[in-house]
């Protein structure tokens, strides 16, 4: 199967040859000069909470200082606000498309065998970016799609390495009454764009714990290679720690410590030396970097296999893939020398889905961004490499399986549908809560994030007035899908598009 043309402008742009050459050096003209687009270096880990860097109260706290990542933050801004999606499809999904993941038929993870990740139809940050000149490279846990048309080398990569899906599944064998008819161990690939990727070996437990390093490894090398050439990079880092099973290379591995404390020592370790990668190859100010999560802990699965504690949510409540702060707030850390003032801490709310404009607009390509469907990515130019103070994002919309969960407005938060709440914590129908409880309220639950961030005084009865906010949120969303129809779960884009 071929990839499907995606309706865009830039698609279309592309074609007039001339014209977009002309947008494209008006862009850079009030940008920067195109040598001087800045490099793009995201590094993103797996099922980590808010609470375990140094330098969001963990670190030693836990065991493990994390002196690489610290340093990063006292380089750059360090977000205390930042809000990922529940689950990692979603997230990811965010991320590239800079859309709700409800938009993109992507609002959980796919496990049911059928067609999974984002449609061709998609047009991807990595796309957006090659499309302005740009060298991209995925090296990690993709997550976006399994079938070949859906690999990253289709959706904007020039290159990647690693996983379509997730490191969860190299523990499904190990399971009593496992059936291996059902399914078969996953594969880790390696691809060139306009090639098919190919089988390196199986993503198995052994496999599994030296993964991380290969993504490092691979990383300093692109790093390296790149900043010999004429072209500015993204490189997309989606590592795969600290996921359940939290397995590490053999050199973070010590007696005495927990399996996560490893991990949390070898993620400061891998990040510090794609850091340091980028400092020796003196492209350090003129390269973006990013450390964050795609979501909040997930400390249920796991259990009569790995043993110890595992991901800390800090002052928040909850893990994934829930409404609840710890499943959304995760810390992100944003280096720029130069332009994101360093040392800078900041609790305004900025969404994973920002990266999508905000990284247009520094690459000089804001007019590639499309218009043919809605975009909820908010540029954070201004305010992350600028003197802006506050953020240009009031609220955001929190989705899981299709069903608006909670939204965020200001300091408040409003919850429908609450999901996981800590054990024993009684909630509307007076059942006692384990980790996969879901109920529906028959009555929102308001809670001020400032005043309590654990989300554990719910004021709705004295501030009903929220409702008003909420409501128009929500009905400019409907709106919104009105006149952009979502992507339904394993589609190849909307209906009126695709027929189109």
């Amino acid at each position: 199967m071929t990839d499907a043309p995606r309706p865009t402008p830039s698609r279309r742009s592309l074609i007039a040859g001339g014209a977009t050459i002309a947008a494209l050096a008006g862009s850079q003209a009030r940008a920067q000069p195109a040598r001087r687009r800045p490099n793009i270096v995201f590094m993103m880990v797996d099922n980590f909470g808010y609470g375990d860097l140094g330098c969001y109260g963990g670190g030693e706290l836990r065991g493990v200082p994390t002196p690489r990542l610290d340093q990063l933050a006292a380089e750059g801004v360090r977000l205390t606000n930042f809000n990922c999606e529940p689950e990692c499809t979603p997230s990811r999904t965010a991320l590239m498309t800079g859309r709700m993941p409800v938009r993109c038929g992507t609002s959980n993870v796919e496990s049911r065998g059928t067609k999974d990740g984002i449609a061709p139809w998609e047009y991807t940050l990595a796309e957006l970016l090659s499309d302005s000149g740009y060298a991209t490279a995925c090296y990690g846990k993709w997550h976006l799609g399994s079938s070949e048309e859906r690999l990253p080398t289709r959706q904007g990569f020039d290159e990647w390495f690693g996983i379509p899906r997730s490191s969860g599944e190299v523990n499904w064998p190990l399971q009593p009454n496992f059936d291996p008819a059902e399914y078969s161990l996953q594969p880790v690939h390696e691809g060139r764009r306009g090639e098919p990727s190919r089988v390196l070996r199986t993503y198995d437990r052994a496999a599994r714990a030296l993964m991380d390093r290969e993504i490092t490894d691979r990383a300093t090398a692109y790093i390296r290679r790149q900043a010999k050439g004429d072209k500015p990079f993204f490189l997309y880092l989606p590592f795969t720690l600290p996921h359940d099973p939290p397995l590490t290379h053999p050199d973070h591995t010590k007696p005495g410590r927990s399996q996560y404390q490893n991990a949390l020592d070898e993620i400061d370790h891998n990040a510090g030396r794609v850091i340091e990668a980028v400092d020796a190859a003196g492209i350090r100010d003129n390269t973006i970097i990013v450390f964050c999560s795609e979501n909040g802990p997930q400390t249920f699965q796991g259990l009569g296999v790995d043993f110890g504690g595992r991901s800390d949510t800090g002052p928040f409540r909850g893990e994934f893939p829930s409404g609840w702060e710890g499943a959304v707030r995760v810390p992100c850390i944003i280096r720029w020398p130069g332009r994101a003032k360093a040392g800078r801490v900041s609790n305004e709310i900025v969404s994973m889905l920002d990266f999508y404009r905000t990284f247009a607009e520094a690459a000089g390509a804001a007019d590639k961004v499309p218009t043919d469907r809605a975009i909820d990515s908010v540029s954070q130019t201004d305010f992350l490499f600028g003197t802006k103070a506050t953020s240009d994002r009031q609220h955001l919309m929190i989705f899981h399986a299709n069903k608006l969960l909670a939204v965020k407005w200001k300091n408040f938060k409003m919850h429908f549908i609450v999901r996981e709440p800590p054990r024993g914590q009684m909630v509307a129908s007076g059942q006692v809560a384990t980790t996969a409880f879901a109920e529906e309220l028959p009555s929102p639950w308001v809670f001020d994030l400032e005043n309590d961030p654990k989300e554990l005084w719910n004021i709705y009865t004295t501030n009903i007035w929220v409702q008003r906010p909420v409501t128009r949120i929500r009905r400019e969303y409907e709106a919104s899908v009105a006149r952009f129809p979502n992507v339904p779960t394993g589609g190849e884009g909307p209906v009126a598009a695709i027929a189109g």
